[in-house]
């Protein structure tokens, strides 16, 4: 798509851009959960579950699609999705950002009974539900809520303001999203909701892809879910919170901070050989 820059320059105001995003996916979302749950009750069941993750990217990719082409007039390739092609070595490092650190210390905590995990059910029978969890989790919660708060969202802030600034903003309002779209939303959700935020937007802002932020969602969010207790193949004993406190958030998310304070240096740029030898 091009657009002159006259047309860029008559679009609507960043604020309202970026307002009616969030209204929409806001609604959206109250509509998946709120409004099917009245139709079909409030128990989960794993079809529900199925079609809020249908529903949630269906209805995400052309909001966003129509607000990158109507609202910011501007094309879809600026929100930083690449091809599968290009992108898979950012998704990959974005899982080991997590999955690394924190398979670890699941292994430290498990080895000195800090925790214990027993399986419930046969391998057999685990394996396709945890592959089932994956597109659950791809389809619900990784795509479009990246697509949204670090493609669509993040896109607009930095184009005014530094990472500074659009990081910890967009935090904010995946936060406040959250918290919208929530019956109830303890104080400790709401702090791990941002710092969740404030991680992503790092890696977005750092690698410039959305794939990164995809394979951090996804990493984090398939095992928390596969361990809780909709999910009944696994039984997680972990009264201290050692491994859904430190090994699943606080020693993943510093060890990604440190790795991406180093790899943000070496992107620096250095002078060239030929700077170097000019007086």
């Amino acid at each position: 798509m091009v657009v002159s820059a006259q047309g860029v320059r008559n679009r609507p105001a960043l604020a309202i851009r970026i307002g009616v995003v969030f209204v929409g996916v806001t609604v959206w979302w109250l509509v998946l959960i709120s409004g099917l749950s009245a139709v079909t009750g409030t128990d989960y069941t794993r079809g529900l579950h199925v079609v809020r993750a249908v529903g949630a990217t269906l209805g995400t990719v052309p909001l966003v699609y129509l607000a990158r082409r109507y609202l910011d007039r501007k094309p879809w390739s600026g929100l930083g999705l690449s091809s599968v092609a290009r992108g898979w070595r950012d998704f990959l490092f974005g899982a080991a950002c997590w999955g690394i650190p924190a398979a670890i210390s699941v292994a430290l905590m498990l080895r000195f009974g800090w925790a214990e995990i027993t399986m419930k059910t046969s391998l057999a029978q685990a394996l396709p539900a945890l592959l089932g969890l994956v597109v659950l989790v791809i389809l619900y919660e990784a795509v479009p809520e990246e697509l949204v708060f670090r493609g669509y969202i993040y896109t607009n802030l930095v184009e005014r303001w530094p990472n500074a600034v659009a990081i910890p903003v967009q935090a904010v309002l995946f936060t406040t999203w959250g918290a919208l779209i929530s019956t109830s939303l303890p104080p400790e959700r709401v702090a791990l909701l941002f710092v969740f935020g404030l991680v992503l937007g790092a890696l977005r802002a750092t690698t410039g892809n959305l794939w990164t932020c995809i394979g951090f969602h996804i990493t984090f969010q398939v095992p928390t879910q596969f361990l809780a207790a909709r999910w009944t193949h696994f039984e997680l004993d972990d009264p201290d919170f050692n491994i859904n406190g430190l090994a699943f958030v606080i020693i993943p998310f510093l060890t990604t901070a440190v790795v991406l304070w180093f790899v943000s240096r070496r992107n620096v740029v250095r002078p060239t050989s030929a700077d170097r030898s000019m007086p």
